[in-house]
């Protein structure tokens, strides 16, 4: 399917809204995307790309300058680092997504998030061999009254797309790459919040701690998004200093 603009501006409007007014959002359509906009530290990372992974990596970048108008800032250059994420400005926090047809960039300066996480995905059944990699025995529901229920199929790409976010989220402030099991997800569908809990130890956080964000249908895909206010993660990486000494 080939979205139109106006039905991926619908996508950013959900992410500002799931994001609160200090994240500006950026949009763009994949199949837009054109490497003759990037700025010359962007146009070096695209060295080896296929057509298709170039014109993706372009629109990203267009998404990310239509957040910065947004914001009323300068465009800056967002390159790709050896670990293929997005390398942000300092005093800048932000996360890229994209499916074949929508792009998002999200972007905040202010003082209100240490990182957040965006992903966006076709809301289509998970093949048995991926679903079985992605959903494990923490996942699960929790219904309006507060009781916990077991997922059924058609939240699968639900939890999926939460925990693509959730490790977006994580990623620049512990530079580590997690399988699926390491978060377990809580769907609370009336709400269209999460919580995502880490399984184990990762950087500064904690097996137990969590992370939330919430999420919208829209069409056929999936919109999630995930953030940690810097308010916790100061109290979290405090907590580790006094743990290292005593």
């Amino acid at each position: 399917m080939i979205c139109s603009s106006d039905h991926v501006a619908e996508f950013a409007r959900a992410a500002r809204r799931l994001l609160g007014p200090s994240v500006s959002v950026g949009y763009a359509q994949p199949a837009m995307g054109d490497a003759a906009n990037l700025l010359p530290a962007e146009l070096h990372c695209t060295a080896g790309m296929v057509p298709q992974r170039k014109n993706e990596f372009a629109a990203g970048r267009a998404a990310v300058r239509m957040a910065t108008i947004a914001d009323g800032s300068e465009p800056f250059a967002v390159p790709m680092g050896v670990d293929r994420a997005p390398v942000w400005p300092p005093g800048i926090v932000g996360s890229i997504a994209h499916s074949s047809d929508i792009c998002l960039a999200a972007i905040s300066r202010s003082r209100r998030y240490a990182a957040i996480g965006i992903d966006v995905e076709p809301n289509v059944a998970l093949p048995p061999d991926i679903a079985a990699e992605v959903i494990h025995e923490g996942d699960g529901l929790e219904l309006e009254s507060g009781v916990a229920a077991p997922l059924t199929k058609q939240h699968y790409v639900e939890v999926f797309s939460a925990k693509e976010a959730a490790y977006k989220c994580q990623f620049p402030l512990t530079g580590s790459v997690l399988g699926f099991d390491a978060l377990s997800i809580r769907l609370m569908p009336q709400s269209q919040r999460f919580v995502a809990r880490f399984e184990r130890g990762v950087g500064s956080f904690q097996a137990g701690d969590t992370l939330e964000g919430g999420y919208a249908l829209i069409g056929d895909h999936v919109l999630t998004v995930a953030s940690i206010p810097i308010e916790r993660w100061e109290k979290l990486t405090l907590r580790k200093v006094q743990v290292a000494h005593g």
